[in-house]
């Protein structure tokens, strides 16, 4: 049945955005306090602000003027050059106390570093690479559509691609000494999106309630040599040429 639509209001698109990026701290919050999974609600809520889909328009394109958004200010963490032959991702391993096992977890966690910030267009930030791995990446609007459409974020398929499910299942992660392989760089590197969503956001004074993070130094335990190679590229040819993604 087609139902005619009344245009929502200035105020009602200001307050749904402000929703938003409210519950997009609550989810980092959550992630940060250890319930790592509950990281995965903030997918939807990405695709909502800025994946273009059959129907509708982006939220940061429909609000209102007053809401003003500066689309050359948007955070990166991530270096790359055009010829990229190894890079990583913006995230560290650590270790967390693992309820089921004597020994500690193993698991990726969030860059956090405020050193590798860069300002960049939105763009080139929603369309570049935050991870790469032996010829396989995610762009940042790849990692949150599988995850809001197929990982439960907003829907649970009944099988993963196949790209995905690599990343998922460990196939792109390091091992440790054991054989074993370090876990979770799905929800660490969704980890890492949210976090320079809001301060991007912060930087354009649009937060709603103040955002803040811990660099992992209450909430986890034990954390080992940083393995975030995302200022590190090994590339072809005789000179290094970067574009910030």
């Amino acid at each position: 049945m087609n139902e005619n639509k009344v245009p929502k209001t200035h105020q009602e698109l200001r307050d749904n955005f402000n929703d938003h990026l409210s519950d997009l701290i609550l989810a980092a919050n959550q992630y940060d306090a250890g319930n790592r999974r509950r990281i995965k609600l903030a997918s939807p809520i990405l695709r909502t602000l800025f994946y273009k889909q059959r129907y509708g328009e982006i939220m940061i394109k429909i609000l209102p003027p007053e809401i003003s958004i500066d689309f050359e200010r948007f955070a990166s963490s991530v270096s790359i050059a055009n010829d990229t032959v190894l890079y990583g991702g913006p995230v560290l391993n650590g270790q967390v106390p693992d309820p089921d096992f004597k020994k500690p977890k193993k698991i990726y966690l969030p860059l956090f570093s405020m050193e590798s910030i860069h300002w960049i267009s939105f763009d080139h930030w929603w369309n570049g690479r935050i991870l790469y791995v032996n010829g396989e990446g995610f762009k940042r609007w790849e990692l949150v559509r599988y995850m809001a459409n197929q990982d439960g974020g907003a829907h649970e398929d009944l099988a993963l691609g196949e790209k995905y499910s690599k990343l998922k299942r460990n196939l792109f992660s390091m091992e440790d000494n054991n054989g074993g392989h370090y876990k979770e760089l799905n929800l660490a590197l969704l980890r890492q999106i949210v976090h320079e969503t809001l301060l991007s956001f912060d930087k354009m004074n649009l937060l709603p309630e103040t955002y803040t993070f811990s660099n992992h130094d209450s909430n986890f335990s034990n954390n080992t040599a940083n393995f975030s190679i995302s200022q590190m590229n090994i590339s072809r040819g005789k000179s290094q040429t970067f574009e910030y993604h």
